[in-house]
């Protein structure tokens, strides 16, 4: 996949690869640690490491986009959430996007997530669906400049509350 529609330099390549669990652990366990260090902790370490990676996804759905064959972004592309989505079989779930500090605001985030939805198009997924932490602003603007629309909120006692947004994949 080319990047052209997603980030500004088109002659950039950039690949998703299935299955990395290390590669993916790495990138997260990276994200996790500089968000403690900025004080805004989201995902508990050995939430992101291989060994749980490969526990929430034994399909070996977790994606890798690579820049130049250099690993950039992580995420899990994922067919249910009873979590936040009970019931909802017609979606496929991103989780634990991460990205790469050095290749933060490059537009590889966006890519990733347009690659997860045209899987989840090409699987028969009418929805590409994620919750994020609501009251995270700039991530909320974030999956809203990608064509994300939040339809809710789910509450998650003694948790914090949860975005809801999908984004039709026809």
């Amino acid at each position: 996949m080319q990047l052209e529609d997603a980030v500004s330099d088109g002659n950039v390549e950039f690949e998703v690869r299935l299955g990395e669990f290390a590669v993916a652990a790495g990138i997260m366990t990276e994200a996790a640690n500089w968000l403690n260090g900025r004080g805004q902790p989201l995902w508990p370490l050995d939430e992101v490491n291989e060994e749980a990676l490969r526990s929430r996804d034994p399909r070996g759905h977790v994606l890798v986009g690579y820049v130049a064959g250099e690993p950039a972004v992580a995420a899990l592309l994922e067919w249910q959430d009873d979590w936040c989505w009970p019931g909802k079989t017609d979606s496929g779930f991103i989780h634990r996007l991460a990205v790469r500090r050095q290749y933060a605001g490059l537009g590889y985030a966006e890519a990733l997530l347009q690659w997860a939805a045209a899987t989840c198009r090409a699987t028969g997924k009418a929805y590409l669906r994620l919750d994020c932490v609501a009251n995270r602003d700039r991530l909320c603007a974030f999956y809203e400049r990608c064509g994300f629309q939040r339809v809710g909120t789910a509450v998650h006692e003694p948790y914090y509350d949860q975005a809801l947004y999908e984004l039709a994949t026809s």
